[in-house]
């Protein structure tokens, strides 16, 4: 692997999911808990191979050690898919959602 393995998969730092949200999109309960996922699998993976956040100068060296390379592309991933994840709830909230007194109960 070329580049440096992304880090900071995080919860998407927002407020909790509230009913309302779940209404609109109720695939946001199941991606909420996935990021939260993500994020602990990065702590997990970064803890077992600290040297993949890099030296000084952010350079990852594997040494040839094909599992370290691997939680690297898992790392890499991970970020990604969580990046696609924000995405999606940014376009969940820019369209069109409920609001409270919308309910017809």
């Amino acid at each position: 692997m070329s580049r440096a393995p992304r880090s900071g998969v995080r919860p998407h730092g927002g407020e909790p999911l509230t009913l309302t949200d779940i209404l609109n999109a109720p695939e946001l309960a199941v991606l909420d808990v996935l990021v939260h996922v993500l994020h602990v699998a990065n702590v997990a993976l970064i803890a077992q191979h600290p040297h993949l956040l890099g030296d000084e100068h952010g350079r990852v060296c594997h040494d040839g050690d094909s599992i370290a390379q691997r939680a690297a592309e898992l790392i890499d991933r991970a970020f990604d898919l969580s990046w696609a994840v924000r995405r999606y709830r940014a376009a969940i909230a820019n369209s069109a959602t409920l609001r409270d007194d919308d309910f017809p109960f």
